[in-house]
């Protein structure tokens, strides 16, 4: 958790983009979200994709444990949210938009039942070990039969400390493998990501839903 808010408060946040994520835009239609959803963003920072879901007229729920962040997305956006303490939590609220501050494991099903899911960040930003408690919680705030997009970040693992974490395929296909049918629409490399100093680095998107 302090790596995180050390990083936002040194202004360390290279991961964000100042557009909407591309393979976001070229494979969202095609995943199956109905119009108007309800979309679930776990450790959605200030990301500007949360920007392009509300002007699809899609509802957003993101999930954010540094409050600085939080703060950030509403200021740029010109929004001032409505607080509320609930249990953990507080529920930053501005429609379209609820960030939830807090731990995203300690969300509780009364406060979220997602129709679909965006990750572009989360789960290579947390250790693996954490990765199956994700996947249970995943399912514990979306409804049956929710669909998610999800964009991950492999490379030899010895070669880097995360985070980032590699997730290579075959860990998203273990982890997601009982309750869920997973779909790789794209693979590409990152060339401009070896500047890193790794040897090898990959990107794939998943259309993964519950079944």
């Amino acid at each position: 958790m302090s790596f995180w808010h050390n990083r936002w408060e040194t202004q360390q946040i290279g991961w964000h983009r100042e557009v909407h994520n591309d393979l976001l835009t070229k494979h969202w239609d095609g995943i199956g979200a109905s119009d108007g959803s309800n979309v679930l963003v776990p450790l959605c920072g200030k990301t500007l994709d949360m920007q392009w879901f509300a002007e699809q007229g899609h509802a957003v729920v993101g999930s954010e444990m540094v409050h600085q962040a939080i703060e950030t997305f509403f200021d740029e956006h010109g929004l001032v949210p409505r607080c509320t303490k609930v249990g953990s939590h507080v529920h930053h609220v501005s429609q379209p938009y609820t960030i939830l501050e807090g731990d995203f494991f300690e969300i509780s099903e009364e406060a979220v039942q997602a129709d679909t899911w965006y990750d572009r960040a989360a789960m290579i930003a947390i250790p693996p070990d954490l990765r199956e408690a994700y996947v249970e919680q995943l399912c514990k705030l979306t409804k049956e039969d929710a669909v998610g997009l999800l964009i991950t970040f492999a490379y030899p693992p010895e070669e880097m400390d995360g985070p980032p974490f590699a997730l290579h395929d075959e860990d998203v296909r273990r982890l997601f493998s009982e309750g869920f049918e997973v779909q790789c629409l794209e693979t590409m490399d990152l060339t401009d990501e070896k500047d890193r100093g790794l040897s090898q680095v990959t990107s794939s998107v998943f259309r993964i839903k519950r079944v």
